[in-house]
């Protein structure tokens, strides 16, 4: 059955005008981020988003989300780590076109890397839209592995090419969310490579896990694949110490169950959520809180 015209009449006018929009503020400011030193473009961009992301639907859903998860802060604080959640959203924005140059220079304090240098069954990085997200294929690229990841195709096919990018940073490859990313998972495993996962958004088909106290579809293809191929699973945190200077921390291997049964599984995926939430709690201001983590209800 196909849509109806209203419905289509607004899908062309999405796509003929404010896609093309979209993608022209978008490489206006890469184009500028890219030309400024990665300090002065991490902190340009985060004070821009800081005076527009306020002014976006995604700040109510944020401070939703914020109330759900954290019922206790006051109205005061939770104003604040919304205030740092734009600020370290626009340094990602103004730090990506830099992103190698993060690790080249220095700006990036790696621990843990001895867990995973001898590691020669590839295996999973598993981390969240925490401090700035894209620099955790380093936590493998620094120690010489290729790294694949999943990704969520972009609505805007005009940038699509910001994706590609991407793709040569990482030195492996990426697959599609959806059946491809399952495909995927075991390609990359099968070639020895370390899969780059940031499992901290609500997925379709996962499994209901605790998250803040609220069951929250949770991916957990990665858990039944590391405990079908015998793989590790690794946690990748990163924290912004401050500006554009971050701490990378690899962790040692994470505890499996030996079978991949339903509760097994759950056990495994409340323990990895309970991390992720560890990790927002010290550092509520670095999460990227506008994601539908739990029902559209919120």
């Amino acid at each position: 059955m196909s849509d109806p015209l209203p419905k289509v009449i607004l899908r062309l006018i999405r796509q003929i005008i404010f896609w093309p929009l979209e993608a022209l503020l978008v490489f206006i400011l890469f184009g500028t981020a890219r030309i400024l030193p990665v300090a002065i473009a991490s902190v340009c961009m985060g004070l821009v988003m800081s005076l527009l992301g306020p002014l976006t639907p995604w700040h109510k859903r944020a401070r939703r989300n914020l109330v759900y998860a954290m019922p206790h802060l006051s109205y005061a604080k939770q104003s604040q780590i919304l205030r740092g959640m734009w600020m370290n959203l626009g340094r990602v924005i103004g730090e990506y076109p830099h992103i190698n140059k993060l690790v080249d220079k220095g700006y990036v304090e790696f621990i843990g890397q001895e867990h995973i240098r001898d590691v020669e069954t590839g295996g999973f990085l598993i981390s969240a839209h925490m401090s700035n997200w894209e620099l955790g294929p380093f936590a493998a690229r620094s120690v010489g592995k290729k790294v694949a990841a999943i990704y969520r195709p972009l609505n805007n096919p005009f940038l699509a090419g910001l994706l590609a990018r991407r793709q040569r940073t990482f030195g492996g490859e990426m697959f599609p969310k959806g059946r491809e990313a399952a495909l995927g998972m075991i390609s990359a495993i099968r070639k020895k490579q370390f899969m780059c996962l940031l499992i901290d958004q609500k997925l379709r088909e996962g499994m209901a896990v605790p998250f803040f106290g609220h069951p929250a579809n949770t991916p957990i293809g990665h858990i039944k694949v590391a405990i079908k191929k015998k793989v590790p699973i690794f946690y990748v945190q990163m924290v912004r110490i401050s500006g554009c200077h971050f701490r990378l921390t690899i962790s040692p291997v994470i505890d499996l169950p030996d079978h991949d049964d339903d509760d097994s599984v759950l056990e495994a995926a409340t323990a990895i959520n309970k991390t992720i939430e560890d990790w927002i709690t010290q550092h509520p201001e670095q999460w990227f809180w506008p994601h539908r983590r739990w029902t559209k209800d919120i």
